[in-house]
């Protein structure tokens, strides 16, 4: 939905097919998605957020945004996503 390559560091993420999905039978609804990524350090989302959001990258270092897309992965594994 953006450019690509990527010109900018904003991300729009469409997680309608994979995290909402949890969100909808999971007890903490869309807040088990914000619990998750604060277990792992990552602070700043909007909490309850599950559908489509915005993540930003700018001045995180590499380390970090291959961090945070681990940490995304293994949440997804957590929960029986199919990740591809």
């Amino acid at each position: 939905m953006s450019q690509w390559p990527r010109k900018h560091t904003l991300t729009k993420v469409d997680t309608t097919g994979s995290f909402d999905v949890v969100a909808r039978l999971h007890k903490r609804r869309g807040f088990f998605f914000s619990d998750e990524l604060k277990d792992r350090g990552i602070i700043g989302e909007f909490a309850g957020a599950t559908r489509t959001w915005k993540l930003n990258t700018f001045g995180q270092s590499w380390d970090q945004i291959k961090y945070t897309c681990e940490s995304f992965l293994d949440i997804a594994s957590k929960y029986g996503l199919n990740i591809n």
